[in-house]
């Protein structure tokens, strides 16, 4: 039970709306003490106390039709004698699943008390000491551990059956693997009558990573009682130490970093008024959007949520909040992200290797494993563990496959701080499909069986012939992430071309099948292999790779360095005009800004055309023409253009 005094549940409920969905089973007790020529009304609708339970002095109004929400309460009193009228008013909020009881004491004093209703539902009772022992002795028959699995399987899934803590205790111990044991801890915990005893199983378990799984299953474990009941926002107590403990910290980096850690946590729900709080401890605007978005996932009371709108002060904030909030999904992805424990011991493990070769290698297994499923924020945190722009681009790529809420994934562009960066995810994400294919990607366990198998033979003509007939297998489907790894137990670069060739037809995420050009070294391959895919596979692109990015890095950095401008715009000219070279927009929109007059990058422009591979995006070179003329010229080029 908790008792609010009247000044703070006016506080806490001040920001609130009334709620539309009907809760007939929450009641509303009035109790009044001197009840002489009083008035009761609530939502504006008197009440009678005359028809009310009265006892001694108390009179007792219940009230069972009001909905979830605020409500307004206002007592009347007219003194007969001098027909003066007095009159006491609040406010309440009715919760979902709670009962509220006010008090109107003798001496005009208020008490609001909210109580949880009791669960209708009856006592499970364990199973007796005979049941049990025939139980036990029949799982102690069983001569293997599946066959015990199976048996205590049996007995935990029927639903009468119910048992203590120690109980559970005693038909695990018959069990030796770690796996079985923490597979039945969890299939028990349904039938657990003493759950305040369970933690009794954790020290069966031998490994922290066990006992970590089974206290996050516990801690998200919903009764059937629950299933179809909203979360419930975090107590007051619990609220408020957050709050302080945010409030007190600085510099706005750290509230920000736990603010964004309070919203993703996967066990913490709010109100719409207690989200207001928290984000309002920040004071940028675009701080606080941030926060706005992150916070809609854990809101209860989401009629309310218009709320936080008023916490913008630009219409445009507000539209893409808007915009967020309307193109959101629950559950959009039916993989469940990592738990946070498991989460947790992933992260350390990956934050502890070095050097950085050994952590992306880390990081681009746990992206790659098909099991693997994460939230956008457990995303960014693993990217930022390499601080290379090219590493962080890598990851991001690889870790779109496994993201849960997509509708979040914009926050991983902040890791970037080149615009051109940003528009190469963003032109991945744009051009990224789902797996239609029905066909599926070797399972982990096969994949590891071959490449072993694979990797101990010799000479490199026995490893060719095996990856050769492994690509060519009409049943046998890759992702690409498998394959590089098989193309790389060869080093000849014409070894590689020819299997990455065979590979594309097997190749379930053509979206990362890019990351198969990073193994030849050679742009003469590399082209081979675009031509290859664009004349057998009809992909509609272009049949040129644009310069890597460590091989544009060393040209820009050449021209740059050049004193001259016509020096930087004659190399630039012959870099447009060499016939083995290809750009990105992107890539092309950093070169032509060496020079600074407009007639020099119009006919770079021109020149640079032939050498696009992404001409839908081509547009984006317009921007470095400044006269309206310029660019109508490069326009009517770019028409008039024949390969």
């Amino acid at each position: 039970m908790k008792q609010v005094s009247v000044y703070l549940i006016i506080l806490f409920t001040a920001l609130s709306v009334q709620a539309q969905q009907p809760v007939t089973a929450s009641a509303v007790t009035i109790s009044v003490y001197g009840n002489k020529n009083l008035r009761v009304s609530v939502d504006g609708k008197e009440y009678n106390l005359f028809n009310t339970i009265i006892s001694g002095s108390k009179s007792t109004l219940t009230i069972n039709n009001l909905e979830m929400g605020q409500h307004t309460l206002l007592f009347t009193r007219t003194d007969q004698p001098s027909n003066r009228t007095g009159r006491i008013s609040t406010t309440f909020n009715l919760r979902y699943k709670f009962d509220m009881l006010i008090k109107l004491n003798g001496n005009g004093s208020l008490e609001l008390i909210e109580t949880l209703k009791p669960r209708m539902v009856d006592i499970p009772v364990p199973m007796s000491a005979a049941d049990f022992t025939i139980l036990l002795r029949n799982v102690r028959n069983q001569r293997s551990v599946t066959a015990r699995r199976t048996v205590i399987t049996n007995a935990f899934n029927v639903t009468n059956n119910y048992f203590t803590s120690n109980q559970v205790v005693q038909l695990l111990q018959l069990v030796n693997a770690e796996n079985y044991r923490l597979e039945l801890a969890k299939l028990s915990y349904r039938s657990v009558t003493d759950r305040s005893n369970f933690n009794q199983l954790y020290y069966l378990l031998n490994s922290q990573s066990s006992r970590n799984e089974l206290e996050d299953y516990v801690n998200n474990y919903q009764d059937d009682y629950d299933q179809d009941e909203p979360d419930e926002a975090m107590s007051d107590a619990n609220f408020n130490n957050l709050y302080q403990s945010i409030q007190q910290q600085w510099p706005v980096s750290t509230q920000m970093n736990s603010l964004t850690n309070a919203f993703n946590a996967t066990n913490n729900y709010f109100s719409t008024y207690q989200a207001s709080r928290l984000i309002q401890l920040v004071n940028a605007e675009n701080n606080r959007l941030q926060l706005a978005k992150l916070s809609y996932r854990a809101i209860i009371d989401r009629n309310n949520f218009n709320q936080i709108y008023n916490l913008l002060s630009s219409q445009s904030s507000k539209n893409e909040l808007t915009a967020y909030v309307n193109n959101y999904r629950d559950g959009d992805n039916q993989d469940l992200a990592m738990s946070d424990a498991n989460f947790n011991n992933l992260y350390q493990s990956i934050q502890q290797q070095w050097p950085v070769s050994t952590q992306m290698n880390s990081l681009t297994n746990a992206f790659n494993a098909t099991n693997n499923y994460f939230s956008t924020y457990q995303a960014s945190r693993l990217i930022q563990l390499v601080n290379a722009e090219s590493n962080r681009l890598q990851l991001a790529k690889l870790s779109y496959r496994t993201i849960t809420d997509r509708y979040n994934f914009n926050q991983i562009y902040n890791l970037f701080n080149s615009q051109a960066s940003k528009n190469e995810l963003a032109a991945y994400v744009n051009n990224y499909q789902e797996d239609v294919n029905q066909n599926v990607v070797m399972s982990d366990a096969n994949f590891n069986n071959l490449y072993q198998s694979i990797q101990q033979q010799w000479p490199v003509s026995t490893q060719m012939n095996s990856l050769t007939n492994a690509f060519n297998a009409t049943n046998n489907y890759f992702s690409t992430y498998q394959a590089s790894r098989l193309i790389q137990l060869v080093n000849a670069e014409s070894n590689r071309l020819q299997l990455a060739k065979l590979s594309y037809r097997v190749i379930l995420d053509r979206n990362n099948f890019n990351q198969i050009y990073n193994l030849l070294s050679s742009q003469v391959s590399k082209n081979e292999l675009a031509t290859y895919i664009n004349t057998n596979y009809n992909t509609g692109s272009s049949p040129h790779v644009a310069m890597s990015d460590a091989e544009f890095t060393v040209l820009f950095q050449t021209i740059e360095r050049q004193y001259l401008p016509f020096e930087q715009m004659n190399s630039l000219t012959e870099v447009f005009n060499n016939t083995r070279n290809y750009f990105t927009t992107a890539q092309v929109k950093r070169l032509i800004p060496l020079v600074s007059l407009e007639s020099n990058r119009i006919q770079l422009a021109k020149l640079s055309y032939r050498t696009i591979i992404d001409r839908a995006n081509f547009s984006q070179l317009y921007d470095l023409i400044e006269s309206q003329a310029g660019r109508n010229e490069l326009d009517a080029y770019v028409n008039a253009y024949q390969e």
